[in-house]
């Protein structure tokens, strides 16, 4: 007890060891992210086919009560060439100037879909800075607080201290529409207790209303006060997508449909998608619809496009592949810029990040980066998963339809799918990992295996030079000591995300601790997950300038699939061949 008490008044971080770890099945703690890559043929897996005919005939069984409402899902892996679910639903009744069916070739509009093209074409026009304030490229903003009488904080917008990061991602505090103005619907306001109109704004795009333009815009958006303070709350705003717009023309010098034409939908080839209304012929058109006519003015640039299946999956595939922005300027974009009241849902830019560890059998948290767009009888929703390498789309247009719809439907297709998923990947990294890997010469071994106690690889053997690493964990932690007693422990093994060529890099994650004892220590605070910190207690043991954490495996890619032929133990100076 003296030796372990002086070791924790040395080395103040095993306070935090001691006590605190974990979060997934059996309180492990996985890094956020993969914690096995992505299975490469998913659709050939029996688990998945099983599945995807499940679920083909419960969304059968859920559209067939619809009589006039098309819908349309599609899910892709980026590692095939086909989708891996392509459900369309053609109702009874379709207006006649539209499709007469519906498939994956079939338009809908996308409403606020639509902002993941803008922020996207923020960030590649060259020139733009995401993190400069947006008065360094729209100075002309200012002069909008002279439309207010009073001008204080509560009646005047700070636009010096809004960047376009802040108008992209909802916190930039600003009103969230100029278009809803009551005022321009005929209606009579004063029967609920709305005084009389001194002032009209008289535009719309909605109801037969004209739509708002540029002009009205900087004729009247000043005399909207702020909603928050910049960068303090989340708040939805259509306004701050038409503002990035302006941004986008000023500094290009192309008008903005031009821009997002040639660098995104060009460049992904997405040859049905447009800015403007297509051919009525190939639409998703409920009978007697208004929306898909309407001309949003400057609501444009926050939900005009229109767009179908096919497009928006391999828009998602461009995304993740990294064909539209460097690898680091793509990840930098999939990450949160702030939280929301909901625990599980954060904010991107302009990403809605849906959050749950509830889904699949290892209990982690996965995070789904998505963009739901409703526009009248419109409502779409583009998703995608990086940890399994998916993308999905899901489309409706009709009376019926609603976002709660699309996310019903969302949650449907994940919670059904993702667990056969997960176990098509377990299968790849059965055959790719898992073995014995040893070295004769130094008495070296490491056993992996792919097993249902938690995520990631199990380590079920670790010796080097005789020595049972895992065991011995506290006296590399400590680094004062050799000789302090065994704790409990487990070892788990994730991919870093780091390759080179046949070469990928991966770290243990030590848990310390029973499953019991972690849950104890979680009990203790109040918030959740407490004794989950992968992040910080990685990368904490080195030697010689060697993680001993870090493993790195080399790969063989034969007609059978990847297979680890050895296996480096970067800190150990060890390097083990596979001998299964």
């Amino acid at each position: 007890m003296r030796s372990i008490r002086r070791l924790l008044w040395t080395s103040p971080l095993l306070v935090v060891l001691a006590g605190h770890v974990l979060a997934a099945k059996n309180n492990h703690c996985p890094p956020l992210g993969p914690v096995l890559p992505a299975p490469t043929s998913p659709s050939t897996h029996p688990a998945v086919q099983s599945t995807v005919s499940t679920l083909k005939e419960a969304i059968y069984n859920l559209t067939a009560t619809l009589n006039g409402t098309a819908v349309s899902i599609g899910l892709k892996s980026l590692h095939e060439t086909t989708p891996m679910v392509d459900v369309h639903y053609t109702p009874p009744m379709l207006d006649p100037r539209g499709a007469s069916k519906i498939d994956a070739s079939t338009v809908y509009r996308i409403g606020s879909v639509s902002k993941v093209f803008t922020v996207l074409a923020v960030l590649e026009t060259y020139g733009i800075r995401i993190d400069d304030p947006v008065t360094k490229y729209l100075p002309r903003l200012r002069q909008l607080n002279q439309q207010q009488t009073n001008r204080d904080r509560i009646t005047t917008v700070d636009w010096d201290d809004i960047t376009l990061q802040a108008l992209a991602s909802h916190m930039g505090g600003i009103g969230s529409d100029l278009i809803t103005d009551l005022t321009s619907f005929p209606a009579n306001w004063t029967s609920l207790g709305l005084p009389p109109a001194r002032e009209v704004l008289g535009c719309a795009g909605l109801d037969g209303i004209p739509p708002c333009n540029e002009t009205d815009f900087w004729d009247n958006y000043g005399k909207r006060n702020p909603v928050f303070a910049p960068y303090s709350n989340p708040l939805y705003s259509n306004t701050a997508f038409f503002i990035l717009s302006l941004v986008i023309e000023s500094v290009s010098g192309l008008p903005f449909s031009d821009f997002v034409q040639k660098h995104i939908l060009d460049a992904v080839g997405m040859p049905r998608t447009t800015y403007t209304k297509p051919d009525d012929k190939v639409g998703a058109i409920s009978l007697g619809d208004v929306i898909w006519n309407a001309t949003l003015g400057i609501e444009d640039p926050a939900g005009a496009f229109y767009s179908n299946t096919k497009d928006l999956l391999a828009f998602g595939e461009a995304i993740l592949t990294n064909k539209l922005l460097t690898p680091t300027q793509t990840r930098r974009w999939l990450k949160p810029v702030t939280f929301t009241s909901s625990s599980g849902i954060f904010i991107g830019a302009p990403w809605e990040i849906f959050r749950a560890d509830n889904i699949n059998s290892d209990q982690r948290l996965i995070e789904f980066y998505t963009k739901g767009g409703d526009v009248g009888t419109y409502h779409a929703m583009l998703a995608m998963v990086p940890d399994f390498d998916l993308v999905v789309s899901i489309l409706t247009s009709g009376p019926e339809a609603s976002s709660g719809l699309v996310q019903l439907l969302f949650s449907q297709v994940i919670t059904a799918l993702l667990p056969a998923v997960e176990a098509a990947g377990k299968d790849d990294a059965r055959a790719a990992f898992v073995g014995t890997y040893v070295d004769e010469a130094t008495n070296s071994t490491l056993a992996l295996s792919v097993d249902d106690e938690g995520p990631g690889l199990g380590i079920k053997e670790w010796v080097v030079r005789g020595t049972d690493v895992p065991t011995h964990w506290l006296n590399y932690l400590s680094a004062v000591s050799t000789s302090l007693p065994k704790v409990n422990l487990s070892t788990r093994l994730y991919p870093s995300g780091l390759t080179a060529g046949e070469r990928t890099a991966w770290r243990v994650a030590i848990d310390l601790g029973s499953p019991e004892e972690i849950a104890q220590a979680d009990a203790q605070l109040f918030w959740p997950q407490g004794s989950c910190l992968a992040w910080g207690l990685m990368d904490r043991v080195v030697y010689e300038f060697g993680a001993l954490d870090e493993m790195v495996f080399s790969l063989d890619d034969a007609e059978s699939g990847v297979a680890a032929k050895s296996v480096e133990l970067v800190g150990f100076r060890a390097t083990l061949r596979e001998s299964r």
